[in-house]
């Protein structure tokens, strides 16, 4: 019996050992991916951070660019400049001014704005904006009126077939759609619309919204040439662009932010890029 036990017991440290040395082969399988897990993961929460603190610092960059323009905007254009140890980084900006909105070249604002005046009204009732833009020749000879470009804030719609008035009869293009903001534009066809001297003429139609909402008289433009009269703009709407680049202490660009918005006094964003 004695004799027996102990061939028990000598069996028992054998398979103790295998346990052993299986339990430690699984264990290398598992430990060499587990390092490497958390050694990516260290990583990844290290260029996070960093594309956070550009994000950041890019954002402080536009948000400076903007309170210039409010405060003390630029005598001309294109106007840059850089901040530096914003969240360890350097933050390159340019602020510039539009002549491309939703894809259609309407050249630069203020040009010969004394020729033409531009007023708008947008007023709600059930639903519907009526929206009258009026367009009158403060100059000398006639004005032709080439395209109308009318930017919105999102929420409204445009009305099929409710484009009236003296100017033009039909439906506008409609670029975008109500949840980021339409445009809306028309170009006119040969022979173009005219305004004599001291005329006015009105641009009409109607927009569908749940509510009313702030800022639905847009921003817009008029193109009208009159010999050297260019585009002309909505008297006080003037669309702008700010590029911001964060960079780090390699000079590699981290994070860039591109801002449109229009200026009319107050700032009105209508597009936020990152990285575009």
């Amino acid at each position: 019996m004695t004799k027996w036990l102990s061939r028990v017991r000598q069996g028992e440290k054998g398979a103790a050992f295998l346990i052993v040395l299986v339990m430690m082969m699984v264990g290398g399988l598992f430990i060499v991916p587990t390092l490497n897990f958390v050694s990516t993961s260290v990583r990844t929460g290290e260029v996070f951070e960093e594309k956070l603190k550009a994000y950041y610092a890019a954002e402080a960059g536009v948000e400076d660019a903007l309170w210039r323009m409010v405060n003390d905007e630029p005598s001309y254009f294109p106007y840059s400049y850089e901040l530096t140890d914003i969240n360890g980084m350097t933050v390159s900006v340019v602020i510039d001014t539009v002549s491309v909105i939703a894809g259609q070249d309407v050249g630069i604002g203020g040009v010969h704005d004394e020729f033409l005046t531009i007023t708008k009204s947008a007023v709600y009732n059930d639903g519907i904006y009526d929206y009258t833009l009026s367009a009158t020749n403060d100059g000398v000879g006639n004005v032709k009126v080439e395209m109308i470009l009318i930017d919105f804030p999102p929420g409204l719609d445009y009305v099929w077939d409710s484009t009236g008035g003296d100017l033009y009869n039909e439906n506008p293009n409609v670029i975008g759609d109500s949840n980021t903001g339409i445009t809306l534009f028309w170009e006119f066809i040969p022979p173009y619309p005219t305004i004599p001297e001291e005329a006015t003429r009105v641009h009409t139609f109607q927009l569908s919204s749940l509510t009313e909402i702030s800022g639905a008289e847009g921003h817009g433009c008029v193109r009208a040439y009159r010999q050297d009269v260019g585009t002309v703009w909505d008297s006080d709407s003037y669309p702008f662009s700010i590029t911001a680049q964060a960079r780090d202490v390699t000079d590699t660009v981290v994070t860039t932010i591109r801002t449109g918005f229009w200026e009319a006094g107050i700032i009105s964003i209508t597009c936020w890029q990152i990285n575009p």
